[in-house]
């Protein structure tokens, strides 16, 4: 990049950044990596430029242009991208959305917004976030060593990117991919599990007739595989929560009420390669004696297991 270009790219930059919040001049310059002379320079090009740039104690910023959105489109916005700040990346480009987003919205949620955003790290795992992107959206094959969680195994793998899902359990990222090298399915595979990532030269099409949402319909988080359902009797104690959540909840079913306020539940899930319900236990086990599996037998069973095996830990 030339100077020129690399001014005007500065520039353009801390433009948007100065309608986000005032920013001092020590602030800038360690951000742009720049001295404290370039940004007063860059500052006074501003103002050369009518943006009527503003100044309290010796920091800068710019006029608000307000926001296009109704209360209830802003606070859509502001939804979104908290949800998307709560996945922790911090990839500079990833950031620069956010931020984006985040001059769309009215005060107080745009400075709310903005320190949030301005919290997240870069970490090394974001490299991965990049390339995944160029992948899905150049149809580019990616390659990488993929880290089983469970088995602990270690593929090499060649991934065509068909769909891109922020898990809406622990709103981590994921992709739906088609592995040419190894499994030669469609899976599901963890950004963070991925190592030794580039990106390939050849090209390749999603089918016509993939539809991501029916992979994913029925999954309790991102296991695919065959189909559960988990009766449960519900304490009346806790029952508020499953009638709280039956309608933004696509995975459990109140089957019954009982006279005692107990209810009988159906939860739906994956099984995982071998029959394991892992995804499912974390959230049976985690309401202990307020919940009972009545069905099927093995996932009775493996809860009774567990409680069992939990409960030794505490005995004197």
């Amino acid at each position: 990049m030339t100077r020129t270009r690399g001014k005007a790219a500065r520039l353009a930059d801390l433009t948007e950044r100065l309608r986000l919040r005032p920013h001092g001049v020590a602030e800038l310059a360690e951000r742009y990596g720049t001295t404290r002379r370039t940004i007063e320079r860059d500052l006074q090009d501003l103002r050369e430029m009518g943006h009527g740039l503003l100044e309290d104690d010796h920091r800068y910023a710019l006029p608000d242009n307000g926001s296009a959105l109704n209360e209830i489109e802003a606070l859509a916005v502001y939804s979104a991208t908290r949800l998307l700040v709560h996945t922790g990346v911090g990839e500079r480009h990833y950031r620069r959305a956010l931020e984006k987003l985040a001059r769309q919205l009215p005060d107080p949620a745009r400075t709310s917004l903005v320190a949030a955003v301005d919290r997240l790290e870069p970490a090394p795992e974001d490299r991965t976030l990049d390339l995944v992107a160029q992948a899905w959206f150049q149809s580019r094959v990616l390659h990488c060593t993929y880290h089983g969680a469970r088995s602990g195994s270690r593929n090499r793998v060649e991934l065509e990117t068909w769909f891109y899902e922020l898990n809406r359990r622990n709103l981590e990222p994921y992709v739906l991919a088609y592995d040419r090298a190894h499994a030669k399915e469609v899976r599901i595979y963890k950004l963070s599990r991925m190592h030794d990532v580039r990106l390939g030269a050849d090209r390749y099409e999603i089918p016509g007739d993939f539809d991501p949402h029916t992979h994913l319909e029925g999954t309790w988080g991102i296991v695919i595989g065959d189909p559960v359902r988990v009766r449960i009797r519900v304490n009346a104690s806790v029952a508020f929560w499953f009638h709280e959540h039956r309608s933004d909840e696509p995975t459990f079913e109140i089957v019954d009420t009982k006279a005692n306020g107990d209810l009988l539940v159906d939860v739906m899930g994956q099984r995982a390669a071998g029959g394991d319900v892992h995804e499912l236990l974390s959230f049976l086990l985690g309401w202990g004696e307020r919940i009972e599996v009545l069905d099927p037998p093995d996932i009775r069973d493996r809860i009774a297991r567990e409680t069992r095996a939990a409960a030794t830990m505490y005995d004197d």
